[in-house]
């Protein structure tokens, strides 16, 4: 209610949650602790790595000291102005040339996954036609290592990103899949005799019942299938591409470079927590009510 100077709750009515500045600041030292967590144990690995560097337990041809991965990033990060051979995999400088390459297969291979895993995973989940007709199928294809797709992909789609694409695809879209389907499934049937008493049409069950119910399943799945994209793009980096990520690994496990190798798999360590973050994120405000 509304008087001369100032504005009073009406009772019965919920007030928005504003938070205090105590709240606040509680959220920030909590974010901060977790992270200062976190790096807890890479900090032991990278002491126990340079140990073992220094006292020459392991030769560097094994594994380089993290000085060298160091050296090798800086040169992999800083521009050069020496102009790349054709159909050379380059390194110095070139890390948003791989690094740009490898994340539009991703993105392509991962946006294909869920535009047809999602909806056809609530289809599974909801038609016990449809999980009749194909979840034996897709229970068939879904253990199938990529690797042993990949000279199907060459020859359907030849040399290139194409393939990549075409494997990275392969990769996300079964979890994404199956987690959608699982989470349908496990929606309670009085969500849906509820919707239908209050008159809602069964022909919108799916979008209006069935897909924010499920949706706290359906992101597990998403995070799983993001996670595999970014480590099945390795394997179709392998078709002959002059550029991405995996290409630069493998020329550089070919000249020995073990250095460079690492820095490889650091970046795609960091691309996958960032594709996971950024996941959590946005579905985060969707998701609230579920959790705890």
């Amino acid at each position: 209610m509304v008087t001369g100077l100032e504005t009073i709750p009406s009772p019965g009515v919920p007030q928005p949650a504003v938070p205090t500045p105590a709240v606040r600041s509680t959220t920030v030292v909590r974010s901060w602790r977790s992270l200062w967590v976190a790096l807890i144990v890479p900090a032991i690995l990278l002491t126990l790595w340079s140990g073992v560097s220094v006292s020459g337990m392991l030769p560097p041809g094994v594994i380089p000291s993290p000085w060298a991965v160091l050296r090798a990033g800086y040169d992999f990060i800083m521009p050069t102005d020496v102009q790349p051979l054709p159909g050379v995999v380059t390194y110095r400088g070139a890390v948003l040339t791989h690094g740009a390459a490898t994340a539009t297969r991703v993105a392509a291979g991962y946006g294909l996954a869920v535009l047809l895993g999602v909806p056809l995973g609530i289809l599974l989940g909801a038609s016990r036609w449809a999980a009749a007709l194909l979840d034996p199928l897709f229970q068939a294809l879904r253990p199938i290592p990529s690797l042993a797709w990949l000279p199907l992909a060459l020859a359907w789609f030849g040399l290139g990103a194409s393939s990549t694409i075409f494997l990275v695809f392969l990769g996300a879209v079964f979890p994404i899949l199956v987690a959608a389907s699982d989470a349908v499934r496990r929606v309670p049937r009085a969500y849906c005799e509820t919707a239908l008493m209050l008159g809602a049409p069964p022909r919108t069950l799916a979008w209006r019942v069935y897909l924010p119910a499920a949706l706290p399943g359906i992101l597990t799945g998403l995070r799983l299938g993001v996670s595999l994209a970014w480590m099945v793009v390795m394997v179709g980096e392998l078709t002959g591409v002059a550029h991405g990520i995996g290409a630069m690994m493998t020329a550089a496990r070919e000249s020995g470079r073990l250095d460079v190798v690492i820095i490889g798999m650091v970046m795609l360590g960091v691309c996958g927590a960032l594709s996971d973050w950024a996941l959590r994120r946005v579905s985060r405000p969707a998701t609230r009510w579920a959790e705890r």
